[in-house]
């Protein structure tokens, strides 16, 4: 958000003479990433349970999770003009307070409506923290360690992301929905509340007013840039295609020919480990190879995997689950580097525009999809799957000769 962010070594910084330190904001950080993400798709895997607790269809029961990441792409596109006004810690400190506590709140939620209203207002909070947490680590943290501490940020949205989604679906199971948000919701909260403890306080913010219209102009110039807007698109359809395939992935396989209990279902979230592999693997075959060539290898792999959704048998999907899921985090991977280096100097723009499709993406085809679900069945879905991945193979294919730095 702040272009002098890393642009000055910050005095009196976090830095390897303070272990206990580096510890304390490590262990803050990788709560705030923990936070977030396990409350951003905490009714994901269970979407089957609000569909019947309701009596809504597999597409409606999506609202759940693509109002939250809606509500997450409003609060991003509104962090851009306003974050940088309020200090960081306290930004991020309210934001995991107040989403924690809509997240209980949403348990004792008796009509379908009011918990979609909870889940969009919480992506707008829980964007509070998502948008300025890499700017905090920035500002606070002595060079000498900012790859430890960032890296605890890159884990805790790793371990929020996987371990929320099969805590929250064994839960569910042994007891209900409610007490999986409930008791989800409370362990966010005493994250909150021990951040806002022990995190170091921003002694190295200083608040910036953005221009809005020269803002906004470079928004709106970014468009015009081919390449920039081939690359947007691929972070929708990315994240989007994603989204669709874990938000139905549980009606597929608590139903025949699978009928699977819950708490074998909440194992495919183990796939996230493998996703960590593919994000660290996208970066090294890019150095090595050429971000066009690997980016292009990704999306046709991506659409090959889709295949393997398609017979009625466990290996076969728990491949192409695998495979799939490998590819979405290295092209993601992939994508947000070239994003980040094509313009350097509008790089804040940028990335927050690649992040704004990125989440809309999963708001929109993460639901259109369940409506495919819903009146044509799996395979149908598969291929509904297909098509923007096809579309996303060509924008690639179109994005291999760009230059990664102008």
């Amino acid at each position: 958000m702040n272009s002098a962010i890393g642009s000055a070594e910050p005095t009196n910084a976090v830095n390897t003479n303070n272990h206990k330190g580096v510890r304390q904001l490590g262990l803050c950080i990788f709560l705030v990433g923990l936070s977030c993400f396990a409350q951003l798709y905490l009714f994901q895997p269970i979407m089957p349970d609000l569909a019947k607790k309701f009596n809504i269809n597999p597409a409606e029961s999506s609202f759940a999770v693509s109002f939250s990441t809606l509500g997450m792409t409003i609060g991003l596109f509104c962090g851009i003009f306003f974050a940088d006004l309020i200090s960081r810690k306290k930004l991020i400190s309210i934001a995991l307070i107040s989403s924690s506590l809509l997240t209980i709140l949403s348990s004792l939620a008796g009509n379908f409506w009011l918990l979609i209203a909870m889940n969009t207002l919480k992506g707008i909070l829980l964007a509070g923290s998502a948008s300025v947490v890499v700017a905090y680590i920035a500002e606070e943290v002595h060079p000498s360690v900012l790859g430890t501490v960032t890296s605890m940020n890159i884990a805790g949205n790793a371990v929020g992301g996987m371990s929320g989604r099969i805590v929250t679906t064994l839960l569910t199971g042994w007891f209900s929905w409610q007490w999986a948000a409930f008791i989800i919701g409370f362990l966010c909260l005493a994250g909150g509340l021990i951040f806002a403890r022990i995190a170091p306080e921003s002694l190295h913010f200083t608040p910036v007013r953005i221009n809005i219209r020269k803002k906004l102009g470079e928004m709106r110039r970014q468009l015009h840039v081919p390449v920039l807007f081939s690359l947007f698109i691929l972070g929708f359809i990315l994240l989007g295609c994603f989204v669709s395939v874990y938000n139905y992935l549980g009606f597929r396989l608590e139903n025949p020919p699978f009928s699977l209990p819950h708490h074998q279902i909440a194992l495919i979230y183990l796939m996230y480990i493998v996703g960590s592999i593919g994000s660290i693997s996208g970066g090294i075959l890019s150095d090595r190879f050429g971000t066009g060539k690997v980016l292009s290898l990704m999306m046709l792999c991506m659409l090959i995997s889709l295949s393997l959704f398609l017979p009625s048998s466990l290996l076969a999907l728990t491949l192409g689950l695998g495979a799939f899921t490998f590819v979405f985090f290295g092209a993601h991977a992939v994508v947000s580097r070239v994003v980040a280096q094509y313009i350097p100097l509008q790089r804040s723009t940028s990335i927050s525009m690649y992040f704004l499709f990125y989440y809309l993406g999963s708001s929109i085809l993460g639901s259109g999809t369940g409506v495919v679900m819903h009146h044509w069945g799996w395979t149908a879905f598969v291929l509904a799957i297909g098509i923007p991945v096809m579309f996303g193979l060509l924008l690639a294919l179109r994005v291999r000769h760009a230059p990664e730095k102008r």
